[in-house]
């Protein structure tokens, strides 16, 4: 596979601009629950659903396996795929 260049404006846009629900519930099909107005889904890496997202920084937590993940560290866990083919989903995603 070919390298592939992302600039850091890009990158960025994506860790920030994409909500990190819409990659767990519509990008990735991800098992979720909206319990109390928050939503929690299945861990990619432990299957828990100790989770939550933080729509403030864009950002998921498992409390159980202590993970975090941005959209872009979502996509690596839940398809366990690359860095780059996370991006390229991504951005196949936002051209739709």
């Amino acid at each position: 596979m070919p390298k592939k260049y992302f600039s850091p404006d890009f990158l960025r846009m994506l860790r920030n601009q994409i909500p990190i629900h819409t990659v767990i519930t519509s990008f990735l099909n991800m098992e979720s629950r909206n319990s109390h107005n928050l939503l929690r889904f299945q861990c990619p890496c432990c299957q828990n659903f100790h989770t939550a997202v933080n729509p403030q920084t864009n950002l998921a937590r498992c409390f159980d396996c202590q993970e975090n993940f941005n959209p872009i560290d979502m996509v690596m866990a839940a398809a366990t795929c690359s860095f780059i083919e996370a991006v390229q989903f991504l951005e196949d995603k936002m051209e739709q």
